[in-house]
């Protein structure tokens, strides 16, 4: 079965980039990335956003605890926003 999942990366040149892709769950395979400057980003945590699918955070290997702490901090923001929205 198709899923439409969402990346966020942490850290490195494209820090904050979103990618949006389909994944076939019914496959078990490591979620990663290579961003531009030719590292490999992988998961580092899976929060379900409803309907949408599956949201992922990719560090980049020099992504910095400050770095993954705002953007978890965004994510929950941005979350808590939404549901307010369909609450109302």
């Amino acid at each position: 079965m198709k899923q439409l999942i969402e990346c966020v990366i942490v850290g490195g040149p494209q820090h904050g980039l979103i990618s949006r892709q389909l994944s076939d769950t019914e496959r078990a395979t490591s979620l990663a990335l290579v961003t531009d400057d030719g590292q490999a980003c992988s998961a580092a945590a899976c929060r379900p956003a409803g309907a949408a699918g599956h949201r992922f955070i990719l560090l980049h290997p020099q992504a910095t605890g400050q770095q993954l702490m705002a953007m978890l901090a965004a994510l929950n923001s941005h979350i808590a926003s939404v549901c307010v929205r369909t609450a109302g």
